[in-house]
């Protein structure tokens, strides 16, 4: 064999393999090399024929991902969508570099640690904090070296866009229309025609009120009903009955008192002065008796000045001489003078709160709920596998074993979780659990299994659903009652209508608004100026927006809650921008501002248009799957 092997190797076939392994071996080469050649970019994009890397859009995905999931846990969609906005920053960042690199904007060193070192949030006492930058960083998932070239980014962009938009401005003919639009006042004559205040008519015979009945069938329809046998397993009905043991509460309170310890505070009064003799005069005559209202006056009198500081901490009393005597002075004792860098000072402590967590007591009744909840929790975590097992084997509802501390209730409700009477039916848990058990009820069908189904706050149901009963009409004789209300309530309703349609139409044929309604025995009022931009005040949003429509003297009508209302523009205010500049100014602004902002988009725009932006679908996925 060996020697067959090595006769091969002068042969054509032997040297044709050989070249195929190097060619395989240089293919395998260069592919392992590629990344390297390349800077090492793992691309997720291309811009201007430059790759952006998939790391920096992770790294701006993840920071907007941990404020999405304050508020839930995002969905896939979600995700996707978030991930979307996050490669379009990114492209924007990439293209705006770019753009800097080619007309040679730098952002100097000085120039970005001057900005860092400003940013409050990583300032301690008014000077940068490099642990307290760590740690806002590290909260808000971002590594050093990529919030620095955030930053240096920053620095680039402010002075590039700034200068680009800064010629944008608010024509002045377009501010004085907006202007005249939104501040343009409104004031109506007004006539309120109440429901309330139309006499009760004649006695409708039996014939009214059922052909009444008959063309009103939804007033008196009864709603579809269900008639279910429900069972609930929930901790927050059972957690009132769980004991409670002094043990456990003492446990439970010394670990919330070790997270809820709280500093020492002081509250106190006191006097500065620049004169150590001015300020022996006032703590003597303080001393003396003098109260606070009358140590302020006194203290005003010889140029000191007086304050009182609230619930204070060491570190947030001004001067550290003061700090130290105001948290060794006995309170309710007026000290002093003591001498510090700000004056001489003389104080009186009014009240002392010493370090410490809340007492048992304070905290007794939601450390004992606490306790009460986790037990509970517990005891439905050994119950449902029970209550499966039980409902697996097709047992009835009503025949469950009673230690599975369920509650069970039978009855008959509408969509609405009403019982046939009205009032609201007693089905077990909260309200989120009973919102998801009549949603689960009017979803199901009749001869469904019971299960037994998860529901909101830890807790669990299952139900059968006995019968359905279809939405039907109330026989007459039933609801005559109802029907008679109803039917004088609309008779009432025609006779405002009636009423204000008449005082409509007269005004609007020549009339003053004023003697027709004196005519009806109703008053005019004169309603609030009404502007487009503020709420209604005194009328509907739809009568005002009519109102806008009007000509001076025009009257309309509109039925409001409890009547009808007729009203007839009578004012129309235009102020200019000179009477109210500051409203002028702040619509300017605003428009000029957004014109700014259309300008930087239109720039993004075409900086992404003329540098190609082409995305690689599958690295784009990895991001939020």
């Amino acid at each position: 064999m060996l020697y067959w092997v090595r006769s091969l190797k002068g042969s054509w076939i032997a040297r044709i393999f050989s070249v195929l392994l190097i060619l395989v071996f240089i293919a395998w080469g260069a592919s392992s090399a590629l990344p390297l050649m390349t800077g090492g970019v793992n691309a997720v994009a291309h811009i201007g024929g430059k790759p952006v890397d998939l790391g920096i859009v992770q790294a701006e995905y993840q920071s907007e991902l941990t404020k999405a999931e304050q508020t839930g846990m995002p969905d896939l969609a979600t995700r996707k969508q978030i991930a979307q906005t996050a490669l379009a920053t990114v492209l924007r960042q990439q293209a705006l570099l770019q753009e800097e690199q080619a007309i040679g904007i730098a952002a100097p060193d000085s120039a970005v640690r001057a900005k860092i070192y400003a940013i409050p949030a990583f300032q301690t006492n008014g000077a940068f904090d490099q642990a307290k930058f760590a740690s806002v960083l590290q909260q808000n998932n971002l590594s050093q070296e990529r919030f620095l070239a955030l930053e240096t980014d920053n620095v680039k962009t402010s002075q590039l866009i700034p200068a680009l938009i800064s010629g944008a401005a608010a024509p002045q003919e377009l501010v004085s229309q907006i202007f005249s639009f939104v501040s343009q006042a409104r004031t109506a004559e007004v006539v309120n025609i109440p429901v309330a205040s139309q006499p009760t008519p004649p006695q409708p015979s039996d014939a009214q009120l059922q052909r009444y009945w008959k063309n009103h069938p939804a007033q008196f329809t009864a709603p579809a009903y269900r008639t279910v046998k429900i069972v609930v397993l929930s901790p927050e009905i059972l957690a009132h009955n769980e004991p409670v043991s002094d043990t456990a509460l003492q446990a439970l309170y010394a670990r919330v008192a070790a997270r809820q310890s709280v500093p020492a505070t002081r509250s106190v009064q006191v006097i500065t002065s620049d004169s150590p003799s001015t300020a022996t005069k006032l703590a003597a005559l303080w001393k003396a008796g003098a109260d606070w209202t009358k140590i302020q006056a006194a203290a005003k009198a010889v140029g000191a000045s007086s304050v009182e500081i609230d619930h204070a901490q060491s570190d947030q009393i001004p001067s550290p001489a003061l700090e130290a005597a105001v948290f060794a002075a006995v309170p309710n004792v007026v000290t002093g003078p003591v001498q510090g860098d700000l004056g001489s000072f003389v104080f009186k402590v009014t009240d002392a709160q010493a370090a410490g967590a809340p007492s048992l007591a304070s905290l007794t009744p939601e450390l004992k709920a606490q306790i009460q909840l986790q037990e509970a929790q517990d005891q439905v975590a050994k119950d449902v596998d029970n209550v499966q097992d039980a409902l697996a084997g097709q047992t009835p509802l009503d025949q469950l074993p009673g230690n599975l501390d369920l509650a069970a209730v039978q009855g008959t409700l509408d969509a609405s979780g009403n019982a046939t009477d009205g009032t609201p039916a007693p089905i077990p848990g909260g309200d989120k659990l009973r919102a998801a058990i009549i949603k689960a009820i009017f979803a199901a069908h009749v001869g469904d299994p019971a299960q037994l189904v998860t529901g909101p706050d830890g807790g669990y149901f299952a139900f059968k659903l006995d019968s359905i009963t279809p939405p039907a009409v109330k026989p007459y004789d039933q609801v005559k009652a109802q029907v008679a209300a109803a039917w004088t309530q609309d008779t009432r309703t025609r006779e405002a209508e009636v009423k204000a349609a008449e005082i409509l139409h007269a005004v609007n044929t020549g009339k003053t608004l004023d003697q027709v309604a004196s005519a009806e025995g109703y008053s005019v009022s004169m309603s609030a100026p009404q502007t487009r931009m503020a709420q209604p005040n005194g009328m509907t949003s739809q009568m005002e927006q009519i109102l806008f429509s009007l000509k001076l003297g025009q009257a309309t009508m509109q039925q409001t809650d409890s009547g009808f209302m007729v009203a007839v523009l009578a004012k129309i205010n235009q102020p200019t921008p000179a009477q109210d500049p500051t409203d002028a100014a702040q619509i300017q602004q605003s428009l000029t501002k957004s014109l700014q902002n259309d300008v930087a988009e239109s720039f993004f725009g075409g900086l992404q248009a003329r540098d190609k932006v082409s995305v690689d679908p599958k690295l784009f996925a990895q991001i939020y799957q």
